[in-house]
């Protein structure tokens, strides 16, 4: 339990937080826990950003892959913690820092897993591959570049070690993020009739957006999709009829929702909107475009995670996944089982006085050695 807390805290005094990532100095430091000589390769994103790949050879040629991020959120709002962010400090069984849970008591899960392997000259059943990715926190420059030079195709199964409550999760909401720009018509603010407003029409546009989604639709691990305006900008003064207005709106959807349909749909409520409006133009930009996924609770993958649990005598539960993971740019692309399941408080991530359990990550490195060696 020492050694977890010792790596845990090493971590945590990495400042990794995104931006602006310095995701490569969490890299050298990963490495420093390894005897020299590992079969390792270093993916440079370039600004001191990378993403690592740790392999270490078994019997099978079958590969089992683990992922977990190294950049983590900022930290807008240090004076007002109970701990310094990034010091790592252990009290009543936690260790307290950004990152702890989301998600490098994952990441340390994940070292002292293949270390077991390495220190004890084990040689696996089947072959490990170990994946640590920077920026998932925004665009996923990491996984993408690792994905994109093929580095992950030879993949059998994954697991994506983000903090699920140590509950086995087998869905994850996807995330679609549309910037939309409403170009209007200025005008006296005593005179709207001679304007068009553009914060009148975006609010339109977005409850056609909404109007057009089925939010009442319900998954039985995930709940019902959203719409929701974040951000907004327009107008310049109370008495003039804006002409420019900007909103981004974030949808997450469950499992059913395709994603090029909605987009589709999008441009033609703009479309129609500017026939209906003339002289408006409405712009639609995707920021982000994530696609939901499922695994069935019947997949050998998952079957076989359940029995190690109950080996184990950990208790079954299966979990849906809100937020979006890792996971996201790899499933879609390549078709191969996949699991959410590591250390840590899904509640804490992004959290202020975030924490982790060092017991909860000793679980977690049990379970995965003894998935490795039992599967």
């Amino acid at each position: 339990m020492k050694r977890i807390e010792n790596i845990l805290r090493k971590l945590i005094n990495i400042n990794t937080t995104n931006p602006h990532g310095n995701e490569m100095d969490g890299v050298k430091e990963i490495l420093g826990f390894f005897p020299k000589g590992i079969d390792y390769k270093i993916v440079d994103h370039e600004n001191n950003r990378g993403s690592l790949i740790i392999e270490i050879e078994g019997k099978s040629q079958k590969k089992i892959g683990f992922i977990g991020h190294i950049d983590t959120v900022p930290v807008p709002d240090e004076s007002s913690w109970i701990h310094p962010p990034f010091e790592g400090i252990f009290k009543d069984g936690y260790i307290y820092g950004r990152g702890a849970a989301d998600m490098k008591g994952g990441v340390t899960a994940m070292i002292l897993t293949a270390l077991y392997f390495i220190e004890n000259h084990i040689t696996p059943p089947n072959t490990l591959k170990f994946v640590f990715t920077a920026d998932e926190e925004s665009d996923g420059i990491g996984v993408q570049a690792l994905r994109d030079k093929g580095l992950l195709k030879d993949l059998s199964s994954v697991f994506i070690a983000e903090p699920s409550d140590e509950e086995i999760g087998i869905c994850e909401k996807g995330a679609l993020w549309l910037k939309i720009h409403i170009k209007g018509k200025a005008s006296h603010g005593s005179k709207p009739e001679l304007g068009l407003n553009a914060i009148e029409k975006l609010y339109e546009y977005i409850n056609r957006i909404k109007d057009s989604l089925d939010l009442k639709k319900n998954h039985y691990l995930l709940g019902e999709s959203s719409c929701a305006i974040t951000l907004i900008n327009g107008g310049v003064k109370t008495n003039i009829i804006p002409e420019n207005a900007v909103a981004s709106i974030d949808i997450r959807t469950i499992p059913g929702f395709n994603h090029e349909e909605i987009i589709e749909n999008a441009y033609k409520i703009g479309q129609k909107m500017e026939r209906e409006n003339k002289g408006i133009v409405v712009e639609i930009e995707v920021e982000n475009n994530r696609l939901p996924l499922t695994i069935d609770e019947e997949n050998d993958f998952i079957k076989n995670i359940v029995s190690v649990y109950k080996k184990l005598n950990y208790p079954v539960k299966f979990k849906g996944i809100n937020f979006y993971t890792d996971a996201s740019q790899i499933i879609p692309f390549h078709d191969i089982p996949f699991v959410i399941l590591g250390p840590g408080e899904e509640n804490m991530c992004h959290q202020r006085n975030e924490r982790i359990k060092i017991e909860s990550i000793e679980r977690m490195i049990e379970f995965y050695i003894s998935y490795i060696n039992n599967c």
